[in-house]
């Protein structure tokens, strides 16, 4: 089973506009209104998929009616919920379909208590003893510290070490909980980016990063590369940053090692993702062109 926790869930209003006009009254095209979080919205799509899920996390009904509660009883998820007081936040998104574009405004929500966060942390590692995975995700509550994903990442190592945690956050929520070692981390790349004040859009910039990895590595490890698959992954995504792979290959090289030995912790570090394998879908560059452009 794979348990999603959103300790920070919303009420997420999207709105369509035919052309957003800043100085002038818009008119909406298109509303709907969805009780949801990161977390919550990871078990609506395993839900739909056919693979079991449990979904957990702070409810903020102030007395009323739960949305949240209603949804999920709505896709028939299993859920358990901590009511505290306070409002559901409002995330609000407004697409404009001219430019295919969508601004996005989201509200911070209510505080919690210390307590209310102590007794979320023996809910995660309660419902971890019976998941294989649980996925900490979204933003926090005020009232939370920044090492809370970090603490319920640590707990569940120490009380259900069958239970694989993912981390989908970002900035210190992510670095933190990054020192418990997760499993698996997901920020999108804008998250990514953020986080790590990490931008790269030109093969000048790639080969800078490239050198990074190395240099932090070696800072670790001297001369000795037979970790570095182990303590370094590479994700591209897309066909222009597969020049990373070369890239690699080249900057390995010039610490000494053969192209074979260079190849085969290249393709060890780098993992690739594409919206599609269709052939004609993908760019082929030739080697010559790839001798030019790469530095």
């Amino acid at each position: 089973m794979i348990t999603t926790l959103t300790p920070n869930p919303c009420i997420d209003k999207t709105v369509a506009v035919e052309k957003f006009d800043i100085y002038k009254m818009n008119r909406v095209r298109v509303l709907r209104t969805d009780a949801c979080g990161k977390g919550i919205n990871v078990s609506l799509a395993l839900n739909g998929l056919g693979v079991e899920t449990m979904t957990i996390g702070f409810d903020f009904t102030d007395g009323h009616a739960s949305p949240l509660k209603q949804s999920m009883a709505a896709h028939n998820i299993p859920y358990e919920f901590i009511d505290v007081p306070g409002q559901l936040r409002v995330c609000t998104k407004i697409f404009d379909e001219s430019l295919k574009h969508t601004i996005e405004v989201n509200e911070y929500g209510a505080p919690v208590s210390a307590e209310a966060g102590e007794k979320l942390l023996r809910l995660v590692v309660d419902v971890a003893k019976k998941s294989d995975f649980i996925t900490l995700s979204g933003s926090l509550p005020k009232g939370l510290d920044s090492d809370f994903y970090f603490r319920c990442a640590q707990a569940v190592k120490h009380e259900a070490p069958n239970c694989k945690v993912v981390v989908d956050a970002e900035k210190q929520l992510l670095l933190k909980a990054l020192e418990a070692s997760p499993f698996f981390i997901k920020p999108n790349i804008h998250e990514f980016q953020g986080t790590f004040n990490c931008q790269i859009n030109n093969i000048e910039e790639l080969d800078k990063a490239a050198q990074d990895i190395i240099r932090r590595y070696k800072a670790k490890h001297g001369n000795d590369f037979s970790h570095f698959a182990e303590e370094n992954a590479i994700q591209l995504n897309d066909t222009h940053p597969v020049s990373c792979v070369p890239e690699l290959v080249r900057l390995l090289q010039n610490e000494g090692m053969s192209f074979d030995q260079a190849f085969e912790i290249a393709r060890k570090t780098c993992s690739y993702t594409n919206h599609t394998v269709l052939g004609e879908a993908l760019e082929k560059w030739p080697a010559d062109l790839m001798k030019q452009v790469i530095p």
